[in-house]
């Protein structure tokens, strides 16, 4: 990042004016009321689908490459080259590609590189909606996949000689560096290392731990992918996704994109952009009050166990020393008495909402087993952690006493 801290890129996102001048050209000024002599301090929204050029010279240039500018809203706009220079940065990555959705940047990112007959090993326990794509969707294009139980690089190894032993064709890895829900720590070094050892291509999705948590590609090239409707944004008012990693990797995946129209649209990339700019300071205090909350759970009557990678009693506790840089801001904990028990405390909650998602500046509960993980057998939602009695919690911005407060009589 040029020797800019995390923050600074960060508060500094959106600053205005940057797309005229990435492009060098009057084909993309923001408008015909902007002066020359100053610029918006905050990066202008443009609406329009069509550029004009002034002549077919302009237009060969620009559709060539051989000059910046923009063409049609599909094939890229200003507001979402602004956005995906952020996301580049804060990810450490040669190249960033921003998506309507975190299932259409992940969808991208494994129909760019992989084939019909082409095999994927995926950590078992994951999102429930990339399960699905993993073994109904992907199906159908001929891609199957196979799930291994535990994100280690030792586990994937041996499922890794299995399938080879089988005469199946393994190309590409993929994990999760917090699993959803729960909270298992990716071995991302040793899944990295694995990967390139083996030719591989490692597709790590980073929602839970967002860039400031973990930066993958710090032990090698893979694809980083993000729902950004998530912490990125955290204001949920924006669906998008990003997909970040080298060039080689990201190129294909943007031709995908902008051929089948999966790239984001400009207000959405204003608004992620926008939310980008607080990113630090939220989830620098979330994390901390999830800690805090993990705390105050451990030991509560009523609760049978709290997952959270920051608490020494979590499975993946040394693991996440290692490869985080912090623990997230998401939480599970499992209730003694099953979905009753679920049903009873979310219907006692006054403050904190039950809403099917994460991220936000608020506090949010959630039920995995009848919302992110419902399309799946009540086998692969156990193996997934998705239990009866499991609470999935998203912890926002609050003061932590309030938070508290409301879980103390919530749960009775």
């Amino acid at each position: 990042m040029a020797g800019e801290g995390v923050g600074t890129v960060l508060a500094r996102a959106g600053l205005g004016g940057g797309a005229a001048g990435r492009t060098g050209g009057t084909e993309v000024e923001p408008g015909r009321a902007t002066s020359p002599a100053s610029r918006p301090l905050s990066e202008p929204i443009f609406l329009t689908s069509v550029y004009r050029f002034a002549d077919m010279t302009r237009v060969e240039e620009v559709w060539e490459g051989l000059r910046k500018g923009f063409v049609y809203r599909r094939l890229g706009h200003p507001n979402q080259a602004a956005l995906e220079e952020v996301l580049a940065r804060l990810e450490g990555a040669e190249e960033a590609l921003a998506c309507s959705s975190g299932m259409g940047a992940l969808f991208s990112a494994v129909i760019a590189h992989l084939r019909s007959g082409d095999h994927i090993v995926a950590q078992a326990g994951l999102y429930g909606g990339t399960q699905t794509l993993l073994t109904d969707e992907l199906s159908r294009l001929g891609i199957t996949c196979s799930f291994v139980s535990a994100a280690t690089g030792e586990a994937f190894e041996e499922a890794l000689r299995a399938l080879e032993a089988e005469g199946r064709r393994p190309r590409a890895m993929l994990v999760e560096t917090l699993a959803n829900p729960s909270l298992a720590v990716a071995e991302l070094p040793d899944l990295s290392a694995l990967a390139a050892r083996r030719g591989l291509l490692l597709i790590v999705d980073n929602t839970f731990a967002t860039p400031l948590g973990c930066r993958p590609l710090r032990w090698g090239p893979a694809l980083v992918v993000h729902s950004a409707t998530k912490f990125l944004n955290g204001h949920s008012d924006v669906t998008a996704g990003v997909v970040a990693g080298p060039k080689e990797l990201v190129g294909p995946l943007r031709r995908l994109a902008t051929a089948v129209g999966l790239t984001i649209a400009p207000f959405d990339a204003w608004l992620l952009l926008r939310g980008l700019r607080t990113l630090h300071l939220r989830f620098e205090r979330q994390q901390r009050s999830a800690l805090e909350v993990a705390s105050w759970l451990e030991g509560r009557r009523g609760v049978k166990r709290v997952l959270y990678p920051g608490l020494p009693s979590h499975p993946s506790h040394g693991l996440a020393l290692r490869v985080l840089d912090g623990f997230g801001a998401v939480l599970s904990f499992e209730l003694e008495g099953g979905e009753e028990a679920v049903r009873a405390f979310v219907a006692r909650l006054k403050l904190i909402p039950l809403a099917p998602s994460l991220g936000e500046t608020a506090t949010t509960v959630t039920y995995p087993a009848r919302t992110s993980h419902r399309s799946l057998s009540l086998e692969e939602r156990e193996a997934a952690g998705a239990y009866p009695g499991l609470v999935r919690l998203s912890v926002g911005t609050e003061d932590t006493d309030d938070i508290l407060e409301d879980l103390d009589q919530a749960l009775g």
